[in-house]
């Protein structure tokens, strides 16, 4: 899954308010003159960044930026005009530039464990993990007795799918906090990102049972049952953390998924709208009703709540995909096709998006190009079925029967009937 989108997944079960960020005290030295200067260099420098702050408040990001640089561009040694930038170029997922910034930063005040703290998340980000931990490792190094660093790098750790690392810091911090329900969730839901539910439920047993107003615990327990099927449960699991947390998003985002799984329709429609109403910057829940609304046979509904989830998420593939499926069966191929090409910049490697690119394609009677994604999707998944039926039909409209006859036998051998059927249809016995 796309790294913004498991962030923020992993983010409703952290307590974000506990990271602590500290204060950089800048001592400037030197003579009498070059201190005044500097001064009066670093007062304009911090007030681009206050003209910075303002714009980013209101979302107007290109100006705070302007701003940001023109902070560096009057005093090049202040160390915050260049995390101010970096933090604005990660959120645009700009995560070299913001690396780059950082690594400025640092050179700046080399003993900030927090600028260390910060690269990493945007190492993480960028998919540098090796490097990610490092920087961890560095700010832990500067203050190893600090345990708000120690819960940082068991966040790194859960984001890089890392478990077994943060399990052991999440250990070696209860040893010194055993009471902490926040580190006992964090436990439990590293069991659950490794799919150990036993153990995860086990650890959620005795928390409710000692804290039963724990809404995040509740919803954990859902999910797990959600993902072991049991939807009941995971229903009545969900409510009880809407009942202890009515403002809780997540959790009715949660329940609509299960009451969809068993054919609740009009509740799962109702959470999913509640989710919405309560957030409704969450990239997740507007997909999610997409799916309710096009299965309701909302069309329109669904194609504007997958509009809503790529404005969110710009690199939502499954939602692309899904709404270059949308817009192929509406008759729009030209804007199916530039979902398509999206789909193909962002994943590659994926044999689907070429597949449905190659569909689409056929539509517009550009058989070449067709089979060429075809063949790539192929190329990717040699054991692809409706990739092999698709490339013969491909062949045959265009009088490549010899061709078109094989990729159908292949395509039916895999198991695929309506390859045979084709094949019987225009290849013969």
């Amino acid at each position: 899954m796309n790294l913004f989108l498991k962030l923020k997944q992993i983010n409703s079960y952290i307590d974000i308010g506990r990271m602590k960020k500290i204060v950089i005290l800048l001592l400037i030295g030197g003579s009498f003159f070059p201190c005044i200067s500097q001064t009066s260099q670093r007062l304009e420098s911090n007030y681009h960044i206050q003209l910075g702050d303002t714009k980013l408040k209101f979302g107007n990001w290109e100006a705070a930026l302007h701003d940001y640089t023109n902070a560096i561009a009057t005093d090049n040694s202040n160390a915050e005009a260049f995390m101010k930038r970096a933090y604005l170029n990660e959120i645009t997922q700009r995560f070299q530039a913001a690396i780059e910034d950082f690594n400025v930063a640092i050179k700046l005040n080399p003993l900030s464990i927090y600028f260390y703290d910060k690269r990493a998340k945007a190492k993480i980000l960028a998919m540098d993990y090796k490097g990610a931990i490092d920087d961890i490792n560095k700010a832990v190094s500067l203050n190893p007795d600090n345990s708000d660093l120690i819960e940082h790098r068991i966040d790194d750790f859960i984001l890089m799918g890392e478990y077994e690392m943060a399990l052991s810091d999440i250990d070696s911090l209860i040893k010194n906090d055993s009471n902490s329900t926040d580190l006992v969730l964090k436990k439990a839901l590293v069991y659950f990102l490794e799919n150990d539910f036993t153990s995860c439920k086990q650890i959620l047993e005795k928390l409710i049972k000692a804290d039963t107003i724990s809404s995040i615990a509740y919803d954990l327990e859902g999910m797990v049952y959600l993902k072991t099927e049991q939807y009941e449960d995971a229903i009545s699991s969900f409510t009880k953390a809407i009942e202890i947390n009515p403002e809780f998003a997540l959790a009715y985002y949660n329940r609509a998924i299960a009451n969809r799984a068993i054919a609740k329709n009009e509740e799962s429609r109702n959470d999913i709208n509640k989710a919405i109403e309560i957030s409704h910057d969450n990239s997740n829940i507007y997909f999610v009703r997409a799916l309710i609304k096009k299965e309701a046979g909302d069309i329109d509904g669904a194609l504007t709540d997958y509009n809503n989830a790529i404005g969110l998420s710009p690199d939502y593939t499954d939602a692309i995909y899904n709404r270059a499926f949308l817009k192929k069966f509406l008759g729009d191929y030209s804007e199916a096709l530039k979902d398509a090409d999206k789909l193909i910049e962002l994943e590659p490697e994926i044999a689907s998006n070429w597949n449905l690119r190659g569909n689409i394609s056929l539509l517009f009677d550009d058989y070449n190009s067709a089979i060429n994604d075809y063949s790539e999707a192929i190329s990717l998944d040699n054991n692809y079925k409706e990739a092999y039926y698709n490339r013969g039909l491909a062949y045959i409209i265009s009088f490549r029967l010899l061709q078109g006859c094989q990729d159908l036998s292949f395509s039916s051998n895999l198991g695929y009937n309506p390859a045979e059927n084709a094949r019987i249809l225009f290849c013969g016995q």
